[in-house]
């Protein structure tokens, strides 16, 4: 054991003496010391729990500094693909008027077919006699074509082999002239009518639906 000497003020020990009463001296000084290297033993340790807390501390936020500065990276460059987009985006629709210009002449040119598209009672209007033995081939249901000619105002005929939708203009002008008929000689009758009321006019009668009475010198249209 290494002993050592110490001169202390007698007003030191004195003050010591009523810190830990009841020692002796030697004992005195001893007790103060381990008590002092025991507080900075016990300081020492703490310094370096709170050396190891600040640590963890800066690596947890330089971790975190990382992440996020990881998050903004992604963001800046989510930021300028975005604005590429609405660039990108705007040059189109900056193109928009000149495509768009370019596109109308075949849209006009749908337009001008659509309008060239007539409805059946218009091309009615224009031939004045649709036989349904012309149209077998064209149209399916021809039922619903004569109702919906008939429900325009056509006059629609069922003759012996097949129907017939008349213009009703030109069927009213057609009775009014075949009725002025007096004679039933095709010669004369080529007079008055025209080749298509001729034809229509052979077929009502070969159906019943027109003929000659002798005895008045007058045609009789039953429709």
């Amino acid at each position: 054991m290494v002993q050592v000497v110490l001169e202390l003020p007698e007003e030191l020990v004195n003050s010591l003496k009523k810190i830990y009463p009841g020692l002796a001296t030697e004992i005195l000084i001893k007790k103060v010391l381990e008590d002092y290297l025991s507080r900075v033993s016990q300081k020492q340790v703490v310094q370096e729990e709170a050396l190891g807390s600040i640590q963890r501390l800066l690596r947890s936020a330089t971790d975190t500094i990382n992440t996020y500065s990881s998050l903004l990276t992604d963001l800046r460059n989510r930021l300028v693909e975005m604005r590429e987009v609405l660039e990108n985006l705007n040059s189109k629709i900056d193109e928009l008027p000149s495509k768009i210009t370019v596109q109308q002449v075949p849209v006009e040119a749908v337009q001008e077919k659509a309008r060239e598209k007539i409805t059946a009672i218009e091309i009615l209007k224009k031939q004045k006699i649709i036989y349904e033995a012309d149209i077998a081939k064209k149209i399916r249901n021809r039922d619903a074509f004569f109702d919906r000619l008939e429900r325009e105002g056509a006059v629609v005929l069922s003759l012996k082999d097949q129907r017939v939708a008349i213009d009703d203009e030109f069927w009213s002008e057609f009775v009014s002239k075949v009725e002025s008929l007096t004679t039933d000689k095709d010669s004369e009758i080529a007079k008055i009518l025209d080749k298509q009321e001729v034809a229509l006019l052979k077929k009502l009668s070969e159906s019943a639906i027109a003929y000659y009475e002798r005895s008045k010198k007058k045609w009789v249209i039953k429709a």
